[in-house]
């Protein structure tokens, strides 16, 4: 049996840019600080409570506390429902998400596992927000680890529980960013780019890239390929 394992921000909901704004404003409301940059590439585990602690740690030059990190959790969450009270058209899947979701659980020899570097009520919020599915698929978030091979890891071994396997014969890695690539590389999964900021990722290596799911047929027939190298 193989395993499909997806990202969520970028790949398959619209919400890399809300989320970032969000957490530079809600560390720097915690810390009562000008705002806060927090744009994955700039920290070390592209994970929101990477972020957090690498953040609280270059302004305060102390390490963070739980109290602290707790509060952002708790405040990115508020921030979010706000927005989607006040604007939820920013809460959209990437387009064709929902139904290649649909079409991956009738996958035959496939499970499908998400492996986020989210926090699970943020995680469970934006894919809620954006009209997505996901009962019945193992997800691994950032509550486990703060490192994303880490929580990828996870997310194979909670797949291999709910699907009753050892192991899988391979794995094939859904992703937006270049810490997705690395990630998935790093630990033996092929890659498929998802969205424009996954372009990159074409022009420097020999990866399938997609825009977005709207030919599903052609994203199926690249999670083919890759599973069957």
């Amino acid at each position: 049996m193989n395993l499909v394992m997806l990202d969520i921000d970028g790949t398959l909901t619209q919400s890399y840019d809300y989320d970032r704004e969000i957490f530079g404003f809600v560390i720097a409301e915690v810390l009562k600080c000008p705002p806060v940059d927090a744009d994955l590439n700039g920290y070390v585990d592209k994970t929101s409570i990477g972020v957090t602690m690498e953040a609280i740690q270059r302004i305060t030059g102390r390490s963070p506390a739980a109290e602290e990190i707790e509060e952002v959790k708790r405040r990115v969450l508020l921030h979010f429902e706000r927005l989607h009270q006040e604007s939820p058209g920013f809460f959209c899947e990437v387009p064709g998400a929902a139904r290649f979701l649909e079409r991956l659980r009738t996958l035959e020899g496939a499970g499908i596992a998400i492996a986020t570097g989210c926090w699970r009520s943020e995680a469970l919020f934006k894919l809620w927000a954006s009209g997505l599915k996901i009962d019945g698929i193992p997800m691994a978030t950032c509550d486990a680890d703060r490192n994303r091979q880490k929580i990828m890891k996870i997310a194979a071994e909670k797949a291999g529980d709910f699907f009753a396997r050892p192991g899988f014969e391979r794995i094939a890695y859904l992703g937006d960013g270049a810490w997705d690539l690395e990630a998935a590389r790093a630990l033996g999964y092929g890659f498929i780019g998802i969205g424009p900021r996954a372009k990159e990722l074409k022009d420097t290596e020999t990866v399938h890239w997609h825009a977005d799911y709207l030919d599903v047929d052609a994203v199926l027939a690249s999670v083919d390929d890759v599973l069957n190298k």
